[in-house]
């Protein structure tokens, strides 16, 4: 009976931390957003710019992420009484918009990749594309998160579903639902090592990467460290079993996740010196004209 307690009492404290650093992660991560996209709102050629239109998606599914675990840890922290159903639906939402985090992270890559290597047809493909592609991200997500859910719970009873009891209902944590979620962050993984071998390939034989040009070098292992800090933890946290014995893995592949989340804002978009400029100006009210500077290597 004491082992139940303390293991349920443990897990109560995960959650908690869990729920916490969510909350600060939601906090810095929707600020600096805020300011992001206030930022490109107001200048009409950053807005038809493909990197600065996948960075405000990539920040938005991080800030909306976070949103929804801070409501599904604090649940499951202090056992509130709630439908199945709803902790099903937040539960499922927080999947999908993580998803989105992976895949808009991914499509970051590959923009940069067409863009350096594939120039002459970039601007014509890329923008033609970049609206269809992003509302299919967002319908996908939400498709496969409703049909793993759906499939999770074919088993159960409708009373269950709308049964009111405290959260200790661990979904999506079948074969199937473990299966797809690893093929997609390794399908993910694959598209991102080839973008960027193809960059690094192209930026060698153009020069950018000599012994003088000692900042494209600390950009591209600041991105890949960056993104894999991204995919490694999901990737860990879906192929290891729940339990006691992995609770501190599981927790520390979600404090990297989370730390990589509040990088993405500074990463790809403080690191930028056109939204640097932006930003500083926007904070002294000075409004300038946008310079139209050549494509920053710190932004992807």
């Amino acid at each position: 009976m004491n082992l139940s307690n303390n293991a349920s009492k443990s897990e109560q404290i995960v959650e908690i931390v869990k729920a916490s650093l969510y909350m600060l992660d939601f906090i810095f991560i929707t600020t600096v957003t805020l300011l992001i996209l206030k930022t490109v709102c107001h200048n009409s050629p950053m807005k038809k710019e493909i990197q600065y239109f996948l960075l405000c998606h990539h920040l938005l599914c991080c800030s909306v992420f976070c949103c929804f675990g801070v409501i599904y840890n604090t649940i499951r922290a202090f056992d509130a009484k709630s439908p199945q159903l709803i902790i099903w639906i937040i539960y499922g939402v927080q999947i999908a918009t993580g998803e989105g985090v992976l895949i808009t992270l991914t499509l970051m890559a590959l923009n940069r990749c067409l863009a350096v290597c594939w120039p002459l047809r970039y601007l014509q493909f890329v923008h033609s594309w970049k609206h269809k592609v992003i509302i299919c991200v967002w319908i996908t997500t939400m498709l496969k998160s409703t049909c793993l859910l759906m499939i999770e719970g074919i088993d159960k009873n409708p009373e269950d579903i709308f049964k009111t009891e405290p959260s200790s209902l661990t979904i999506l944590g079948g074969v199937f639902a473990k299966s797809t979620g690893i093929i997609l962050i390794l399908f993910l993984i694959i598209i991102i090592i080839i973008s960027y071998c193809l960059l690094c390939m192209e930026g060698i034989q153009a020069g950018h990467f000599n012994s003088s040009n000692s900042k494209a070098r600390k950009t591209v292992i600041i991105h890949g460290l960056q993104m894999s800090l991204h995919l490694l933890p999901p990737l860990i946290v879906i192929a290891v079993e729940r339990g006691s014995d992995h609770t501190i893995l599981h927790l520390t592949a979600f404090v990297v996740f989370s730390f990589a989340q509040c990088l993405s804002p500074v990463v790809y978009g403080l690191r930028n010196k056109d939204l640097q400029i932006k930003l500083f100006n926007r904070q002294r009210h000075i409004d300038g004209p946008y310079t139209d500077h050549t494509t920053n290597s710190n932004a992807i």
